[in-house]
């Protein structure tokens, strides 16, 4: 068991290692990214109608968000490393089959962690006064924090899972991301779809998405105008099972290892 254990944090390590040798590129393109749409929405768009806390929202949105845009790079990388044979040579460690799969996305996830946590305090300097935190829980916001991190984790693995044609990856943003992300509770709360309709509602709660964006606004913002937070966290700890069962299954197929 012992030894078993020690190849598992060495994959993890491994991972976290190649993730470490272009963190600071990646780094400086998120912040980019995130300091643009929170100075569009926090203090342009607020002069053109939208409420002055709308910036707020949208930090925390891709602060919850953000894993989902790692998943089609890990997604694709991984299934190439299947597809050149590179993972047989990890199958063969005194290990389970599955801990290798597990380790891949435990780092993806960790990796994930480690840049968005750091959106919080930048975004919270951008905003100042507009980022409200008076009713924000620190237990609440670590636990869902984790939970969807790992969620994503296992959520590339998944599509990796589902990746036959290297050269036609574009898919998956197509069918899967921008559909997810688009009626995901970034742009707005659960509340306000079902306002519309209560259909429109109950179809959200299809999205494993969700569930993340609104466990964090309720964790950042209070509890008041969103998905009760436990809910969402045990709902997001469903879809995030669902998803390793299925892709190690395949995955275990796929690289002819049963």
């Amino acid at each position: 068991m012992r030894s078993q254990i020690i190849c598992f944090l060495e994959l993890v390590r491994r991972e976290l290692y190649l993730f470490f040798r272009e963190f600071k590129g990646r780094m400086i393109d998120m912040v980019i990214n995130m300091v643009t749409w929170v100075v569009v929405f926090g203090y342009f768009m607020s002069d053109l109608g939208l409420q002055s806390s709308y910036g707020a929202l949208v930090l925390v949105g891709v602060i919850a968000s953000f894993g989902l845009f790692e998943t089609v790079f890990r997604a694709t990388a991984l299934s190439e490393d299947v597809f050149d044979k590179q993972v047989s040579n990890f199958l063969v460690l005194p290990m389970p089959s599955s801990w290798f799969f597990i380790a891949i996305s435990v780092a993806w996830a960790i990796s994930s962690g480690i840049l968005s946590i750091s959106l919080l305090p930048i975004g919270k300097v951008i905003l100042w006064n507009k980022f409200d935190l008076s009713k924000f829980s620190a237990f609440k916001f670590c636990t869902i924090f984790v939970i969807g991190n790992l969620f994503y984790g296992f959520f590339a693995l998944w599509l990796s899972s589902l990746v036959v044609n290297l050269r036609n990856s574009s898919w998956l943003w197509n069918r899967v991301i921008s559909p997810l992300y688009m009626f995901c509770g970034f742009f707005y709360s659960w509340q306000n779809a079902y306002d519309i309709a209560p259909w429109v509602g109950y179809l959200h709660l299809l999205n494993p998405m969700i569930y993340i964006l609104e466990g964090t606004k309720a964790a950042v913002f209070g509890q008041e105008e969103y998905l009760p937070f436990w809910i969402c966290a045990f709902a997001t700890l469903v879809f995030t099972l669902f998803f390793y069962v299925h892709s190690i299954r395949k995955l275990k197929k796929r690289a002819d290892f049963v």
